[in-house]
């Protein structure tokens, strides 16, 4: 009989040491900023749950040999306390499980420069002469998802690769051959007009930037329609960096260096005065520079969130937070509640 309790207590102790260690894991007080603090605190609450256990193991063994009252008493007493040491964590435990149920994290690593890099080699290509490898890797990348589908559609245009759901409009069909025939008056005219009836069609923003920079050669023009776009709220940044790229491969390569001169420094600037694409361009950098910093992350989220209406761009970069470990507790709880502020004032402002 004193083998079997041996054996048995060994069981139970090895059991509740290695879910003790697991579910200590789960600690709210656990954030990972200080890796010996939480090792040291995993390690008293397990300690005083092995105890526990051990106390309640030894009671319940001698109140099933013994039927004393007394016993029975003395392992809820032991036993009882587990469920206040092991509270917190087992709701942590189930608040994880059902946030990973309802809105399952995307657990690969943030970057968020993969889609210009992409579009890097498509330019490299295409200035190299090699056309049909830029139309392959347009064509790959649009299968694959590896950059905005819009932008990959457009520049197969602009390659000559006809996409079925770019559909113009037939002013930009008239503005077009207007162009193809010399007659940049007139194809000014209309664009100017599609643009004064709405600022954010791309698709002539586009043609109008062309117009300027490689019939008229005036870059500076093509630089204003490119400002006056950047202020349209829910543009996408790879849509304005795209058309930042095209203007200066249409003037030949010239710095525009007037585009870049009249830009606001300060995001806070950027942001009052429209200028989202940049605004994520910046901040996207400065994460790359600094990736430890929580206040980048957190602006960039509120970008995509409240001024360019990108509800999953910036739940993700909040489940970026939330996964690392540069991160602590306190900085990640308060991530997800921004979300609903950022939604509530979007539609404030509409």
């Amino acid at each position: 009989m004193a083998v079997f309790f041996i054996l048995a207590n060994l069981v139970v102790l090895a059991t509740a040491a290695c879910v003790s260690w697991w579910l200590s894991g789960y600690d709210p007080g656990v954030t990972g900023h200080n890796e010996k603090v939480d090792s040291l605190r995993r390690s008293i609450r397990c300690g005083i749950t092995l105890f526990l256990v051990e106390a309640a193991f030894y009671c319940l063994w001698q109140y099933r040999q013994s039927d004393d009252p007394a016993t029975g008493i003395a392992y809820l007493v032991f036993a009882l306390p587990l469920t206040l040491v092991w509270s917190g964590c087992v709701s942590e435990l189930f608040a994880h499980g059902f946030r990973r149920m309802i809105d399952p994290e995307d657990d690969r690593e943030f970057d968020p420069q993969k889609g210009l890099r992409e579009m890097d080699v498509i330019g490299d290509l295409i200035r190299s002469g090699r056309k049909d490898k830029a139309i392959q890797l347009c064509q790959m990348l649009k299968q694959t998802g590896g950059v905005n589908p819009s932008v990959l559609e457009m520049t197969l245009e602009h390659l000559g690769v006809p996409q079925r759901s770019v559909r113009k409009p037939r002013p930009l069909i008239e503005a077009d051959r207007l162009r193809s025939q010399g007659k940049f008056p007139e194809a000014e005219m209309i664009l100017n007009s599609l643009l004064a009836q709405n600022p954010r069609n791309l698709d002539a923003a586009m043609m109008l930037m062309r117009l300027y920079a490689q019939d008229l050669h005036r870059p500076e023009k093509a630089g204003e329609v490119l400002r006056a776009l950047e202020r349209q709220p829910h543009i996408p940044s790879a849509h304005l960096e795209f058309a930042r790229r095209s203007i200066g491969e249409w003037d030949q390569g010239k710095p525009r260096t007037e585009d870049v001169a009249v830009q606001p420094e300060s995001i806070d600037e950027l942001l009052a005065q429209g200028y989202f694409g940049t605004a994520i361009e910046i901040l996207e950098q400065k994460i790359q520079e600094q990736p430890q910093d929580f206040d980048l992350r957190l602006t960039l989220a509120e970008v995509y969130a409240r001024h360019c209406g990108d509800d999953l761009r910036a739940k993700r970069i909040v489940q970026q937070i939330e996964a690392s470990a540069d991160f602590n507790r306190e900085q990640k709880l308060s991530a997800w509640p921004k979300l609903e502020e950022w939604r509530k004032a979007r539609t404030h402002q509409k």
